[in-house]
This record gives C-alpha cells, sequence and structure tokens, in this order.
C-alpha cells in the first residue's frame, strides 16, 4: 500500500474538476464520483476544518428554501498545508 502528500492547493484543484463533470458522467461512474468527492472533501476539512475550498464559489448560494449552515469558503493562501493520501482507501 503506497500513499503520497498531497498539498490543500492540489486538493482544491481535484474539488474543482469534480464539481465541472457533467450529471450524465456522475451517474455513469456507478459511485465512484461520490467516492471520489467525498474523500476529496474529507482531506480538504483534516486541513482547513469549517470551511469550503475556494472552488466551491462556483456551486453559488444555496437556494432560499435551504434552512441549514453553509460553510465559509477559505480565503486564506493556499500550498502551505498538507493531508496524506492513500489511493488504495475505499476503492470500489
Amino acid at each position: 500500500m503506497s500513499s503520497f502528500i498531497l498539498t490543500d492547493e492540489v486538493v482544491n484543484d481535484i474539488i474543482s474538476d469534480l464539481l465541472d463533470a457533467s450529471a450524465l458522467s456522475r451517474i455513469r461512474s456507478s459511485g465512484k464520483w461520490s467516492v471520489n468527492f467525498d474523500r476529496a472533501m474529507t482531506q480538504w476539512n483534516e486541513m482547513h476544518p469549517g470551511t469550503n475550498p475556494p472552488c466551491w464559489k462556483k456551486v453559488g448560494p444555496p437556494p432560499p428554501c435551504f434552512a441549514g449552515n453553509v460553510p465559509p469558503i477559505y480565503d486564506g493562501k493556499l500550498g502551505d498545508r498538507f493531508v496524506s493520501c492513500n489511493p488504495d482507501e475505499n476503492k470500489i
């Protein structure tokens, strides 16, 4: 089993790419998109708890009927926080 280190900047880019995926490609991924998205967001939250990554801006504000709390978008410097990644975890 191998692992490697990712910066918060790389994790933000991964999440950005995942958010750019079409609804159809998400469906056709047979659950792989959601596993990868969950893993990337977990990694982000390990580095910056209680925030969403900067790429979250492309999601836009929640609809008016949303009654929950949306974490703020991280606005600090990227590239100085690290997380260990094991590509074999949660393999489908």
